[in-house]
């Protein structure tokens, strides 16, 4: 197969990157061939730092053959003479199974008859905080520096690791390649019922049927819930969903007819992001849920640019004051306008991380934060009469 005829069968496969942004991989891998040079790397992301997220981890636990091999076919056919493994710290046994693999594959080379030994094969630990997973600053980590985020251009496929064209890509993106090898694009795409592919997804421990999970891009995100989850195990009715990890924008009942792809999920103000899906029940405090997720990106930031810093601080805090019952309506009206201050600012997508999950929070959830700050302005009121 050639290099002409594997792009090809990607595309057809309608294969989008796993890592979170949905983009379509041909796209990245077309531009990262035609690139020049004889040095060219292929950095394969194993970072997964959002909460609840588990499907690169088992992938690389449990099927670590298949990831080396897709790296091996796209490093093959796109030119690329070193593969980097870049693998979260804390998940030591996806560390020793992957460089098992890589040791088991430099043996096997040893006398075969079509050799391959001429790709230089690295695993390398990447530190566990959350901004490691964007491309950049991930590629900062990998050449021994501290993880910051990176100013484009150029970008990683003209300039990345060690200055050398780079092409990245998430470890459930570079598993699914060997299939797609094997059994052509038109055959992947038609794996899901709704002729959309397949993508891992890791249900939350809420679930009953917890855990990662191989699921049909399409179906509707209720099936998931119920069908595949098999609801919660506390019984209680879902009420609120996050399908992506952290950043994706809230769904709510009326929504769950909704499909689980990424076209779908975008226009009901949502996202597939890393597949890692939150439910929460009739009993949660949405609020407090909606502090948790601002302050894992507060947390999150690297601070390296003044406006993300402040943006995540001041979205983080004015989510506090309502959870402690002292809100407002003026406090209310400040989310939107801290949000609209920093749009397209920021050297990194981090910015944007918040964004979805607390406007549609602050949308369905409405009732939830006028009941706070209505309790607060009726305790001031009983203060100043007691007074």
């Amino acid at each position: 197969m050639g290099m002409g005829e594997f792009i090809d069968q990607v595309a057809r496969s309608g294969l989008s990157g796993k890592g979170g942004a949905g983009f379509p991989s041909v796209v990245k891998m077309e531009r990262f061939a035609f690139q020049p040079g004889q040095r060219k790397c292929l950095v394969v992301n194993g970072s997964e730092h959002e909460p609840g997220s588990m499907k690169d981890r088992y992938l690389l636990e449990s099927h670590a053959r298949t990831v080396l091999e897709g790296a091996l076919c796209l490093a093959a056919k796109l030119g690329a003479s070193e593969v980097w493994f870049a693998v979260n710290e804390n998940s030591e046994a996806a560390i020793r199974s992957i460089k098992h693999e890589v040791e088991a594959f430099n043996a096997e080379q040893l006398g075969a008859a079509y050799v391959l030994s001429d790709i230089a094969l690295h695993v390398d630990r990447v530190p566990d905080h959350y901004i490691v997973g964007e491309e950049t600053a991930l590629l900062e980590a990998l050449e021994g520096r501290t993880a910051m985020p990176r100013k484009r251009p150029p970008f990683p496929i003209e300039s990345g690791l060690f200055g050398v064209p780079t092409l990245v890509h998430n470890v459930e993106t570079v598993a699914h390649v060997p299939y797609i090898v094997l059994f052509g694009g038109d055959h992947h795409r038609t794996l899901g019922d709704a002729g959309k592919g397949m993508t891992l997804c890791t249900l939350g421990d809420e679930f009953v049927n917890a855990g990662v999970h191989l699921v049909p891009l399409g179906i509707p995100v209720r099936e998931l819930l119920y069908g595949i989850g098999k609801g919660l195990r506390s019984g209680e009715r879902i009420v609120a969903v996050q399908p992506g990890g952290p950043s994706s924008g809230f769904l709510t009942e009326q929504d769950f007819e909704c499909s689980f792809d990424h076209v779908a999920l975008a226009a009901a103000g949502s996202a597939l992001g890393c597949a890692a899906v939150r439910a929460y029940g009739e009993g949660t405090d949405m609020v407090r849920v909606m502090v948790e997720v601002a302050s894992f990106f507060e947390e999150g930031s690297c601070g390296q640019c003044p406006q993300c810093r402040m943006e995540t601080r001041m979205l983080a805090a004015i989510l506090r004051q309502f959870a402690a019952g002292k809100g407002s309506e003026k406090l209310l009206q400040q989310i939107p306008k801290v949000i609209d201050a920093n749009v397209s600012k920021g050297i990194c997508g981090l910015i944007k991380m918040p964004v979805a999950p607390v406007l549609t929070g602050l949308h369905k959830f409405e009732g939830e934060f006028r009941k706070l700050y209505g309790t607060n302005a009726a305790s001031q009121r009983d203060n100043k009469t007691s007074g």
